[in-house]
């Protein structure tokens, strides 16, 4: 009995021994297992880019101009459309903007001449373009009119024709800038009316994910009349240009509105033209080409070893043969 009771003793003292050594090794490091369960580790294996890269956010940029030119000029009416695809937008878009007597496509590759002298015109005639930088899908606003005391609009709507007035009234454009394929923007334009007195209101709060909790601001501001069945969607390629414009034969139509005005200094009208470029950003690891720049890192790993060696022979030249009889 005695025998069974000192067994039992020394399997337990050799079991608790065990155990703090097992304990110590995994604290000193002993852990053949040590690299897989480190957090970097794990999370190099549950995503798939490396730990300690940023990626770049996705942004847009978009560079606008707005003519302003005697009203019917030849070259906003014709010159300029003559080089302008309007087939780039769909055939449903594209009904209903004329309709509304607006006009919109894309210019590929060299603008026409005499556009080109209009943007390269010295002052007082200078073009000052306007360049707006955006998230991925933010939204900006495209002043195109100056405000009106009162307006009389006929709008066409689901091929209904009606009649709407509007008073201290001003035209918008609402751009949304996405990226697309390859080195593309996709571009949504919708025409907004802001009218009447301004107001304190709550408006939603841009966020950059769906899932993100909405959230309002406080604006004072005039009633927006957001004209959605007018949007158009439209892909731009580097070294296209997107051409805005109207029908001013349209009187009193949605296009009049927002691209002729008064001369404020003159019994004359004047009409506008609105060309936008964009450009973006391409995806990838901030940083990632001044990395490229710099040696790889097998070259440096050499270097970093002849600076061992020569070191560890100035400071022991026994140690360093024995450090050349080991490799061997």
């Amino acid at each position: 009995m005695r025998s069974e009771s000192r067994f039992s003793a020394l399997a337990t003292r050799s079991m608790v021994l065990g155990l703090m050594a097992g304990g110590l090794c995994v604290v000193a490091g002993c852990n053949p297992w040590k690299d897989q369960i480190r957090p970097e580790n794990l999370l190099g294996r549950i995503g798939s880019q490396p730990v300690g890269q940023l990626i770049e956010p996705k942004k847009c940029a978009l560079r606008v101009v707005i003519l302003d030119r005697p009203h019917r000029d030849p070259v906003l009416n014709e010159v300029v459309w003559r080089a302008v695809d309007e087939q780039s937008i769909a055939p449903e878009a594209r009904s209903a903007l004329q309709a509304n007597g607006l006009r919109m496509g894309r210019i590929t590759g060299e603008i026409p001449l005499e556009l080109e002298s209009i943007l390269d015109a010295p002052p007082p005639n200078k073009v000052e373009p306007v360049t707006f930088y955006l998230d991925d899908a933010e939204q900006t606003l495209i002043s195109v009119c100056e405000p009106a005391d009162q307006v009389s609009l006929l709008l066409n709507l689901d091929s209904r024709v009606f009649g709407k007035d509007y008073s201290a009234a001003s035209g918008y454009f609402r751009v949304t800038p996405q990226h697309h394929d390859g080195a593309a923007v996709s571009l949504r334009f919708t025409p907004e009316i802001h009218h009447g007195a301004v107001q304190r209101s709550f408006q939603p709060i841009h966020q950059p994910t769906e899932l993100a909790p909405q959230q309002f601001k406080i604006t004072d501001g005039q009633q927006e009349e957001s004209l959605r069945k007018l949007s158009a969607d439209i892909v731009v390629e580097p070294g296209q240009v997107v051409v805005l414009g109207c029908l001013p034969e349209r009187e009193r139509s949605l296009g009049s509105f927002l691209f002729t005005l008064a001369d404020s200094q003159a019994d004359q009208r004047r009409q506008r033209l609105v060309l936008l470029w964009a450009s973006r950003n391409q995806m990838g690891v901030v940083d990632e080409k001044a990395k490229a720049d710099e040696p790889p890192p097998v070259v440096e790993a050499a270097a970093a070893e002849s600076a061992d060696r020569k070191a560890l022979d100035a400071a022991n030249p026994e140690m360093a043969a024995a450090a050349d009889e080991a490799r061997k």
